[in-house]
């Protein structure tokens, strides 16, 4: 059976949320050799001149392109960033079969997107976010919060709520979270991809 997983946390929001098209200030997890990016960034066509922030621009643009670049085997796709770390593709069919588990789980939960009770949350993360779909849905649940979808494959849309975004990290680094800055982490199905549970909800509940 399916794990639902959520940790909730004592609320010390912050100020107030960041836009979710803007480019995040620091990585969420600490990656020296693989830094966090953005889902969808793609990186600007310039005008041929290279500063040195020019410099930065095009490395992060050349790691969006790495992860993009995508292993098949056996006619599935898989990940490339981490590459190996999840067992399962990441193609149009399992999109397909992880948005039907959402579904599914959600039904189970009478419509319900969380167990927990959140009042007024403003910072909500969500480990292993795939599709995307839970963030979303939540990004319009609570439109004052600001919902970031963890993941190793840029694998969501990229027309969603103003207050959800998407980046392609490891969960399982040593987060950069400020303690007490999260409202709400949301975790499910994720028994099989994590190595360390111990480590990854000590992160959590800090």
């Amino acid at each position: 059976m399916a794990e639902h997983r959520t940790a909730t946390k004592s609320p010390n929001p912050p100020q107030s949320p960041g836009a979710a098209n803007q480019e995040s200030t620091s990585p969420a997890t600490d990656q020296s050799s693989e830094p966090a990016i953005e889902a969808h960034d793609d990186g600007d066509e310039g005008d041929g001149h290279e500063t040195a922030s020019d410099t930065s621009s095009n490395a992060t643009s050349s790691l969006a392109s790495a992860v993009r670049d995508y292993n098949f085997e056996n006619k599935r796709r898989y990940h490339k960033f981490k590459e190996g770390r999840y067992a399962f593709p990441n193609d149009d069919a399992e999109q397909e079969r992880e948005d039907m588990k959402d579904a599914m789980v959600v039904t189970l939960c009478g419509g319900s997107l969380h167990g927990a009770p959140l009042k007024n949350p403003q910072k909500i993360l969500d480990i292993g976010t795939g599709t995307g779909i839970w963030a979303i849905d939540m990004g319009d649940e609570y439109p004052e919060a600001e919902i970031t979808g963890i993941d190793l494959s840029p694998i969501q849309p990229t027309y969603v709520p103003v207050n959800v975004s998407f980046i392609v990290d490891d969960a399982e680094a040593e987060w950069l979270y400020p303690d007490d800055s999260i409202d709400y982490i949301h975790m499910r199905n994720m028994g099989p991809s994590i190595k360390d549970w111990t480590k990854l909800l000590a992160q959590a509940y800090r």
